[in-house]
């Protein structure tokens, strides 16, 4: 596995699910994130829930780093959830956006709000890789 592609998957879930309640803050479980992971990477997994697998880990620290870096705000935490969750207007700008490059006439936003199971892996994958070029372009000015 790797924890690049995982982190991408995390990143799909949280901000489609963030987009989808905008303006309504939501509870973001580590446990359902790290399942989104596993289901994608591996449909045919056991669905077992052992909390020392890479994807809790990295489904919870893809969480913190969003925060981090400015597209999600967050009123608490705990190890396995992060409440009161919402899109920061950071988070919001680049969700709304609308990619030149992209075959879709949708928001990014709109697209990840569909979940990764529907939009595909890959698909979620280039939406994320998308999303955070555009929000580190508008951290640099260019």
């Amino acid at each position: 596995m790797k924890n690049i592609e995982s982190f991408n998957i995390a990143v799909a879930e949280v901000f489609g699910q963030c987009y989808q309640a905008f303006p309504l803050r939501i509870n973001l479980s580590v446990i359902d994130l790290g399942k989104a992971i596993q289901e994608t990477i591996n449909p045919d997994c056991d669905n077992d829930i052992n909390m020392r697998s890479p994807e809790y880990a990295i489904a919870r620290e893809s969480v913190n780093w969003l925060i981090e870096s400015g597209y999600l705000w967050h009123r608490n935490a705990t190890n396995m959830s992060f409440n009161a969750v919402t899109l920061s207007p950071k988070g919001l700008e680049v969700l709304n956006a609308v990619p030149k490059g992209l075959k879709v006439k949708t928001t990014l936003g709109e697209e990840l709000g569909k979940g990764v199971k529907e939009i595909g892996k890959e698909t979620a994958l280039d939406f994320v890789k998308t999303t955070l070029s555009y929000g580190a372009s508008l951290v640099l000015g260019a």
